[in-house]
């Protein structure tokens, strides 16, 4: 039984080295740019270097996190900041967006590629989209049983968390910050909107994983990195946790003493949980911080120059060819077979319901064309079922929000929701490459949409904003914010969601995504089904609908600058 890594946070130099001085076999850590921590100090040019040259002159990795969304105009910085850690020495970089990997692999040699927790890998199909890949950070939201069966039927190296702080929403997933916060947490800026109040309680907010006494079990699993979170923790907290999850990982015999386990909570804590690993309570309802000891302490490290050996990259980038879209479609996601007639009898040419409707035969009979809609939370233990009432029902297409429905291979059109972040030119060009049609990330304005080279996607110009998927099953089905912003509560399988107060209406102004050769509108409402769709499509047939009388309902989103 082989011991796993123990990764460590690293978001500042002093961080770095009390994680080396600690016992870390490799430390994880951002520079200005494209990390999903951006409030941490991180790592300038200067300090990268330094924080290299610690690392390798004591046997530790260094994993570089360069895992956020990044826009069209963004791709060419996003390379050069990759070229510049690569002459560093980096051993591997932890990216997001899934198009790179093939980019990274042909352009910096000997660099590993890992697949951020970002990319919410639930089960093993989507985690085999990923095998070019040098490894997988599985999401937090499995137990036990899921990380075994994905670690079954995975054959590259897999990372899991076992300390620090939770996200409620599943990531990658969580539009909460954007749209309420204007801070995007798929950018690294997120505002944690999950640690404020909501009825007067911390109703979103979470303990903390603490997976020190089930690290036997964990081995036995046969997991190859045990990753704790904290960049934006203090180096006590760094040092601690690394000197602790160390003994557990050495000692067969460990023990977790009741005072090991109280200095564990010194460092930082919610109060601990295990999550999902055991079904345990995630909730800490009654706070939304931890108390942390500061020490002034130094960790002293051994530091020589480093020679990396490794040459200039003459980058090379795919080429994107100019795509049209091709005809127009409109494209509407209702809830029961009523809004289904209604958006077809008003011009809609796909009707999205979900799969498991008690309705969806006779919908299916009475609808020109209608897809399925595939659960976005998606474990092992329901893809049998999935595929049983996909063949039962037979659609002539799926609207999928996980990507391990694009390995099951059903021979029928795939469309892909906007939580799958297709959000630069190449991540569309990889999609396509799969088979799949995606609505773009609604965090992308109509302008930047509209820089796209291909135009074959569908954007969301209409309706729900899911706010938060969430692998919990919440108790109320609304919530207030103190500012008396309210969001509805749905359940869904598998867990639940929250949605926006109101609704995306671009109305007229999606007449803009037409002049620029963007024709697929998606809408995805169950207020006002028939009239939201016959005003759509008569803005895709190039008329002024009157929409005076309920705009003033609705809000634009980033329909006009897009997300930071």
């Amino acid at each position: 039984m082989k011991t796993p890594e123990l990764l460590c946070p690293a978001g500042a130099l002093a961080n770095l080295k009390a994680a080396v001085a600690s016992g870390a076999d490799a430390v994880y850590l951002g520079m200005p740019k494209f990390t999903a921590r951006a409030y941490a100090k991180n790592f300038n040019e200067d300090y990268l270097q330094k924080a290299v040259e610690i690392c390798k002159s004591n046997n530790v990795k260094v994993f570089l996190t360069m895992n956020t969304l990044v826009k069209n105009y963004e791709i060419k910085e996003f390379f050069k900041q990759l070229s510049f850690a690569y002459l560093a020495g980096i051993d591997a970089v932890i990216i997001q967006d899934p198009s790179f990997i093939a980019i990274i692999k042909e352009n910096y040699p000997g660099l590993k590629v890992h697949m951020s927790t970002q990319t919410g890998i639930l089960n093993s199909l989507h985690a085999n989209l990923f095998k070019e890949a040098d490894r997988i950070n599985i999401a937090r939201e499995l137990s036990k049983e899921d990380i075994a069966s994905i670690r079954k039927n995975f054959g590259k190296e897999i990372e899991i968390f076992v300390h620090g702080a939770l996200c409620v929403c599943i990531s990658g997933q969580c539009l909460f910050s954007s749209f309420i916060g204007g801070r995007s947490g798929n950018r690294g800026r997120c505002a944690q909107p999950c640690r404020k109040l909501y009825d007067g309680i911390y109703y979103l907010s979470t303990k903390e994983l603490c997976l020190i006494d089930r690290i036997k079990e964990i081995k036995m699993l046969g997991i190859d990195s045990l990753k704790i979170e904290g960049r934006m923790r203090t180096p006590y907290y760094v040092a601690t946790t690394a000197l602790i999850y160390r003994k557990a990982l050495d000692n067969e015999n460990f023990k977790l003493t009741p005072e090991l386990l109280e200095k564990l909570k010194s460092a930082y804590s919610r109060e601990f949980t295990h999550g999902k690993y055991s079904g345990e309570e995630v909730f800490n309802r009654k706070k939304a911080e931890g108390k942390s000891q500061i020490r002034e302490e130094t960790y002293n490290v051994l530091s020589k120059p480093l020679f990396a050996n490794r040459k200039v990259p003459g980058l090379k980038l795919p080429e994107i060819k100019t795509s049209g879209a091709g005809k127009k479609q409109l494209l509407v996601r209702v809830y029961n077979k009523k809004d289904a007639l209604l958006a077809d009898k008003n011009g809609a040419d796909i009707v999205y319901m979900d799969l498991f409707d008690k309705d969806f035969l006779e919908t299916k009979r009475l609808v020109k064309k209608v897809y399925a809609v595939t659960p976005r939370i998606m474990f092992d233990s329901d893809v049998e079922e999935i595929r049983k009432r996909i063949k039962e029902i037979k659609p002539e297409g799926i609207l999928a929000g996980n990507l391990g429905v694009l390995g099951m291979k059903l021979g029928i059109p795939i469309h892909l929701d906007y939580n799958c972040n297709c959000f630069n030119d190449y991540t569309l060009a990889y999609y396509k490459s799969l088979g799949a049609f995606p609505i773009i990330s609604p965090e992308l304005s109509i302008e930047e949409q509209s820089g796209f080279k291909d135009k074959g996607f569908a954007s969301l110009v209409h309706g729900k904003i899911r706010l938060m998927t969430l692998a919990h099953q919440l108790d109320k089905k609304e919530i207030t914010d103190e500012k008396k912003f309210k969001f509805k509560i749905n359940k869904i399988k598998n867990g639940s969601e929250i949605l926006n107060e109101k609704e995306l209406g671009l109305f007229n102004k999606s007449r803009n995504l037409l002049k620029t050769g963007i024709t697929s509108f998606f809408i995805d409402t169950e207020e006002n089904t028939g009239e939201i769709t016959r005003i759509y499509r008569e803005i895709m047939d190039g008329k002024t609908p009157d929409v005076s009388g309920i705009r003033k309902n609705y809000v634009l989103g980033w329909s006009r600058e897009g997300v930071l």
